[in-house]
């Protein structure tokens, strides 16, 4: 692995070719599939239309979230992308209240491979591949959907018949795009942990507070209408000897004295060993706040800064 720096993903050229094989997918078709789902999920898909998507959740009754996806429609129903380790709870959710709605959800992730395209010349790259020029936020033809994530990124699903020859860098490039971009990286073991605002999913477009009624709408509404919301998704800058895993706790420095402050959601060490975090902490956190990964005395962390980001990790 080489080049794996700040916003160097986005400035690759020729593009890179980054390989997801944690990112699955679950399809629901059927007549009953909108109504369903727009009562299920915190988005609201009268806004889905063919040349977009959205990103949004699927909630316990207490507002808790059972994962976080990007939906897009296909020929036949919706598509929700999402890591796979959320996907069998997930979906175990979504049966128990679809017993009496005419659809069909399926857990479809072994018969599509997920990738990123990132770069500067990722659309050309793309329109070489696939014979389909990106024009939309959601592209498609008979054998890939192309979702434009951001300026030079492309989330793609592909089936598995598709072939593509290209070499494909490892996953921990699409966590620092995440890490980066502010978008979270949501796993198994956050599942039933945070409502959708810890996760700045309300701040990303994937809540809709119009919308009407849905599963965990009460508590979601009531905390972005009464401020309730303390935490939020932070990226975090530094350095310790290994690189934390997700729920690795985070401590703060009060004084003389270290605090728990919250949770690692996801974490990369770039080539120059440099370690980007993405972790939910306190709202108000001070800029120049000082904190160290639980039980690594000697790691040292920073919220990162916001207009010279890549300066500042580069130094």
């Amino acid at each position: 692995m080489s080049g794996l720096l700040p916003n160097h993903i986005v400035q690759a050229n020729p593009a890179l070719f980054i390989d997801l094989p944690n990112m699955g997918l679950i399809t629901a078709t059927g007549p009953d599939t909108e109504s369903f789902l727009q009562g299920q999920l915190t988005c609201d898909l009268q806004h889905l239309g063919a040349e977009n998507w959205t990103l949004g959740g699927l909630c316990d009754a207490k507002g808790k979230l059972w994962s976080i996806f990007r939906a897009f429609r296909s020929t036949q129903g919706i598509v929700l992308t999402q890591n796979t380790s959320t996907i069998a709870q997930s979906l175990a959710q979504l049966k128990k209240f679809s017993v009496f709605n005419k659809i069909d959800i399926t857990d479809e992730s072994s018969d599509f491979r997920c990738f990123l395209v990132a770069g500067e010349t990722a659309e050309k790259e793309l329109a070489t591949l696939t014979g389909v020029t990106p024009t939309a936020d959601h592209t498609s033809n008979e054998n890939i959907d192309i979702l434009r994530l951001a300026p030079s990124v492309y989330l793609c699903v592909a089936a598995n018949s598709f072939a593509i020859d290209r070499e494909f860098m490892p996953e921990t490039y699409w966590h620092a795009l995440q890490i980066e971009n502010g978008w979270p990286n949501f796993e198994a073991i956050q599942q039933e942990t945070y409502i959708p605002q810890m996760l700045n999913l309300d701040t990303l477009g994937g809540v809709s507070f119009k919308k009407g009624c849905y599963i965990g709408q009460e508590t979601i509404a009531r905390t972005h209408y009464k401020g309730q919301n303390k935490r939020r998704l932070t990226h975090l800058i530094g350095n310790s000897k290994s690189t934390p895993g997700p729920a690795d706790q985070l401590e703060i420095q009060l004084g003389e004295n270290w605090r728990r402050a919250g949770a690692v959601i996801s974490a990369v060490r770039y080539d120059n060993d440099v370690i980007a975090i993405q972790a939910v902490l306190p709202s108000d956190l001070d800029a120049q706040a000082k904190l160290r990964i639980k039980g690594q005395d000697d790691s040292k962390f920073t919220p990162c800064p916001k207009s010279d980001e890549t300066e500042s990790i580069n130094e």
